[in-house]
């Protein structure tokens, strides 16, 4: 068995002690409701860590980082629409979130 890493830049919030597969059923659920407006592109990612539990992110936006890469933070700009649409979502999930949503560095090893 092989461990892969793999670096993104999400734009989206952590949601503490959640389990990927309620969050993930309910963002389908978000998905066929009809007040969902942009919500419906919120997308689940899981994070992957060094024996520890998973950590679960939903975000709006995302952008792979390749090896060697390097980009200006100036380049990942926040959205208060993306903010809001966040927020309806983790509310939709009955989640609360740990922090205001924003760009993460997420560093997944699986």
């Amino acid at each position: 068995m092989s461990l892969e890493h793999s670096f993104y830049a999400v734009y989206g919030v952590e949601l503490a002690e959640a389990d990927w597969y309620a969050v993930d059923e309910g963002l389908k659920q978000l998905r066929r409701t009809e007040d969902h407006d942009d919500a419906g592109d919120v997308q689940l990612f899981t994070v992957s860590g060094n024996g520890g539990p998973d950590r679960v992110v939903i975000g709006l936006a995302c952008e792979e980082l390749l090896p060697g890469s390097c980009r200006p933070a100036r380049d990942f700009t926040a959205s208060h629409e993306r903010d809001e649409a966040l927020r309806r979502a983790a509310a939709f999930l009955g989640r609360r979130t740990v922090a205001e949503p924003g760009w993460l560095l997420v560093h997944d090893w699986s």
